[in-house]
This record gives C-alpha cells, structure tokens and sequence, in this order.
C-alpha cells in the first residue's frame, strides 16, 4: 500500500523532531550556551537522554507502544516550547531536515544487517514486551552484549508502524555526524580559518558520505565508529582553544558515553583523552581541570549511563564487560560459566581473525590464535580483498583531495605537539587493534581512516589557496559525495527490488519473519510454564532446558544443566 511509504517517511520524521525535543530540554539542564549550540549535537544530546532513560525506565516497566507514545508526544511537545517559529525560519534548521530528507533514501532497507535478525532486532523487541530479565543471556550470544542503540529504538515502538523504525538510531546519529561535520566545515570558511581542522573534517564527512551509505550495514559498529571521528575533531577543537569552556567537557562527555555504550570495548579509546588531559593540565592546571570536570552535571549523566550498561551487562550475563573473564562472577544462578565465556571470548577472536566463519573453522582455534599464527591466513582471507579493497578507497580520496587543494604556495606552519601525542595515541589503538580483533568492523574503519586523515590534513594545511576557489573547491567535493551517495542508495534499492522483489513505494518495511520473534517466544514460555507450576506441579514441564526463580518482581532464568 502507498500509505505505509507516508506512515514510514511521517514517523521518520516525527521521531527525529520528538529527539530534537529531549536535546533542546538537556542542553538547558546542562547550561549550554545558545550560541554555541549546533542543531547536531543538540539531535545526539537527545539520544543521550533518550538512552539514558531507555535503560533506567526498563528495569522497571517494558517499552510497550502506550509507553512510547507518551515520550513521543513529549518530546514534540518540548521541540514546541523550544520557540519553533524562530527555529523554523532559521538557515540552519532548513539544511538540517534538507540533509534527513536525503538521507530517508538510506533509511529504505528491505535486506538488513546479518546481526539484525540474530540479535539486534530480538532484544530490541523483547525490550518492548517486557521489563528487564535476569539471565536473558542465556538464551542467545547476542543478548550477552547489547548496544545502547536497542534501549534508544524500543522507545519507538509504536501505534500503526509498530517495529519497523528499529533502525532508526543508526539514522540519528549518522546524520547528526554529517551535520556536524558539515558546520564545522562551514564554520572554519566563514572565519577563513582553513587549517589541519578544516581538512579533518572534510575528510571525514566525504568518508562517512561514500564508504558507510548503507545504512543496513551500520549495526552498531559503524555508529561507534562515526562517533570516534566525531570525537577526534572535538579533541583537535580544545587544542585550538585558549579558553576551555563547560560545553566542550560536556561534549566529549557525551560523545565518549554514547560510543561505550554502543559497544563496550571501546572503553580501551579512553587512551586518547590522555593527550587531552596532559594539554589541558599544561593550560589550566590540575585544580582547574577537576573544577571543569567534576563540577559539570554532563560528566555524571553519563558516568550514569555507563553504570546502566555495566548493571545491564551483569543481569544479563554475570559479566561486567563480556567476554572479559576478569569483570565476571561466576557464583549467581544466573551467570555465564568461565568455561563458555571463555570459548565465545575464543570464538570472537578467531573470527577476527578469519580462523572461523559461517562455513569454515580452522583445526585447533586456541593454537590459531596465538601470537601470530593466524597472520598468513588472514592475509589471504581478510586482508585481501576486504582491507585492500578499503585502503585503496582511502589512497583515492586522498589523491582527490591531493590533486583539488594542492597548490605550489606553501605557508609556514608551527609544529603541534599536541597532534603528535594524539596520533601516537592512534597508532598504539591501532596496533592493539591489528594484535586482538583485526576486523574492520571492530574499529578498523576508524582508526585506519584517523591514521591517514591526520597526517595528510596537516599536509594540505601548508597549501596557500584563495578563498574564493577553497570555498568552491569544497562546494563540489560535497555536492559530487552527496550525488555517490545519492546514488549508490537507488542502485541498492533497485538490486533489492530485482532480488526480493523489493517495493519501496507498496511495502517500504523490512523483512521480519517468525524467526526474528524466537526468543520472546521462548521466554515466554518458559514464564507460561512457571505459572502453571505454581498453579498445579503436575503441570509443569520438567524437561525443559530453563526454570526460574523470582527476587523482587524479577524472573531470573537459570539454566538447569551446562551444556558446556
């Protein structure tokens, strides 16, 4: 029906302005200054509220469509006392819902991510259906390490479009690091300040733009992974600052608590505040730092939703950052035994390390994955063609923005120490990466991309342009990525249509099935047959494989034998 394309296109944007509602409201209880607030952070600073809430509220009630509707309506309701008339009439909105309705084109997916129907939409369905369980790890691997976006997309579950906007984080935060990017870029050419920053971030958003226009391929890595660049030009900002206000504490607060949240691992990118630290100690001094910190009320919202995601880890699991055998307890009914933590930690890495896939495992994992004996192997299997294939998408754009801004005028630079502790910080997250996990997905894409964009940002800022031809230079590099996008979003719909027979104007949605309900099937019942026990023993099942116990209105589900 042509009605489902209005219905999916109307909540698209009703939950981006109801978002926007909850990032105007914070930024007012975090004191930061109107004037330096950009229309991108105030969308993800409403996903942080949002999550934050998210989290909390399910320890108690589930995310059922009546619950939903209510934060819904307001959240428009705090987009409307945010003045919408002067908001409407302003330039920078208008480019905002310009830049979302051109990306409604990536939001049309019929194949989603592989992890989606496993994982991702599972627990973001079982989220809706009911409060927090103890031990819902148990029932599939995924559930053991949940994002922060499935808490942020089951409070859209909603009236008429029910699961279909399950995707609709990934939307969120991939479009508000376009705009930010995009205003920082904008920002610098109206201050005529063309440096080491203004390429960054030209750099980054032609890279975001070309390489992650699917948005069916996001999961939650790729999100993680645009917030790191986010993150890295935040960092570049401070070191350009004389002064160190509030809003850039809160700001990276904010970025750094998104980023774990959507996958834990990333607490090992604290490495590079340290470069930051040490600056900012040089500049204010160790009392001053602490005030800055430790007196600012975004620093302890999200130290708040980091301790959501450890508490929700460990009802989950047992775990507080699983597989991480030494954040586990073993000793709750509910907790994953060593032995299986420690296999699913071996099944991770030998995955990343091309030891193991859907159809083919190598002989003794444990032996594979020691020191480097998985290195020729994962030459052959991953390197080529998958980061080949990436590198030399980074050497293109690089040679593109070599042969555009190149000019024979050069201006004198001073050395940035600062930038060198930043990068070395990179390369040793780098190396970790290429030691442990050396999958793309598990931060590649970022790290790799930082560790040629700084370096040759610095190169191009040497190069003396006129502004006139800078301004013009940059107005086609985008229009052209925004085309590419544009167009290799059609050309993905087009083969989804030959190959499903996918219409996006008749049924936009994309595929659910029966099995995509699996687990809350099976929890409930296991729950169905708990109450019919208590009810009457004769009627309990006893070969099923779960029973449970109840603590404080809880169910905690307990597996009776280990299967491991």
């Amino acid at each position: 029906m042509k009605t489902d394309f209005i219905i999916l296109f109307s909540f698209y944007f009703v939950s981006i302005i109801s978002t926007f509602g909850y990032g105007f409201y914070l930024q007012k209880i975090i004191n930061i200054p109107f004037k330096k607030r950009c229309l991108g952070y105030s969308l993800l600073i409403g996903f942080f509220f949002l999550t934050l809430y998210s989290y909390f509220s399910n320890f108690f009630y589930e995310h059922n469509i009546y619950h939903n509707l209510i934060v819904l309506i307001i959240g428009l309701f705090l987009f409307y006392l945010n003045d919408i008339k002067k908001l409407l009439i302003k330039k920078n909105f208008k480019i905002l819902i310009i830049l979302f309705l051109l990306l409604f084109i990536s939001f049309l997916i019929f194949k989603s991510h592989d992890d989606f129907p496993y994982y991702h939409f599972p627990y973001t369905y079982y989220l809706t259906q009911s409060s927090s369980f103890v031990g819902i790890g148990q029932f599939n691997h995924g559930f053991r390490t949940p994002s922060s976006l499935f808490y942020f997309n089951s409070l859209f579950y909603l009236p008429v479009i029910k699961f279909n906007l399950f995707h609709i984080g990934s939307a969120i935060i991939y479009g508000s690091a376009i705009y930010i990017f995009f205003s920082n870029i904008t920002e610098n050419i109206k201050k005529k300040e063309i440096n080491y920053l203004y390429y960054y971030n030209l750099l980054s958003l032609i890279f975001i733009l070309v390489f992650f226009y699917r948005l069916a391929e996001h999961g939650t890595d790729r999100s993680a992974q645009i917030l790191i660049l986010l993150i890295v030009t935040e960092i570049f900002k401070i070191f350009n600052l004389k002064k160190i206000s509030n809003y850039e504490v809160s700001i990276i607060s904010i970025l750094f608590a998104i980023t774990i949240s959507l996958k834990a691992f990333y607490f090992l990118y604290g490495l590079i505040l340290i470069p930051l630290l040490v600056i900012v100690l040089k500049r204010i001094g160790f009392r001053n730092l602490i005030l800055k910190v430790f007196f600012n009320r975004t620093f302890y919202f999200s130290l708040l939703l980091l301790i959501f995601v450890l508490i929700t880890n460990f009802l989950n699991t047992g775990c507080l950052i699983y597989p991480l055998v030494n954040s586990c307890f073993t000793n709750f009914d509910w907790s994953i035994q060593v032995k299986e933590i420690e296999m699913m930690r071996l099944h991770y890495e030998g995955w990343s390390k091309a030891g193991k896939t859907p159809s083919y495992v190598v002989n003794d994992l444990s032996n594979y994955v020691k020191d480097f004996n998985w290195l020729n192997n994962w030459i052959n299997k991953y390197f080529f063609f998958k980061v080949t294939d990436f590198l030399l998408g980074i050497v293109v754009l690089i040679i593109i923005f070599l042969v555009t801004f190149y000019s024979k005028k050069k201006i004198k630079k001073n050395s940035k120490k600062e930038i060198i502790y930043l990068y070395f910080a990179i390369i040793i997250l780098l190396i970790e990466w290429f030691v442990n996990h050396p999958a793309l997905r598990y931060g590649g894409y970022s790290l790799i991309a930082v560790s040629f964009f700084v370096p040759f940002s610095l190169l191009l800022e040497k190069n003396k342009n006129n502004m006139n031809s800078i301004k013009k230079k940059t107005f086609i590099i985008i229009l052209i990525s925004t085309i590419i996008f544009g167009l290799r979003n059609v050309d993905r719909i087009n083969n989804e249509n030959k190959k499903y027979n996918y219409n996006v104007i008749l049924n936009p949605y994309y595929k659910v099935d029966d099995s995509y309900f699996r687990i809350e099937k099976q929890t409930h019942n296991i729950i169905k047959n708990y109450k019919d026990c208590l009810k009457d023993k004769n009627a309990c099942n006893t070969e099923d494989e779960y029973f449970i116990k109840t603590k404080m209105g809880k169910y905690i589900f307990i597996r009776k034998k280990d299967k491991f």
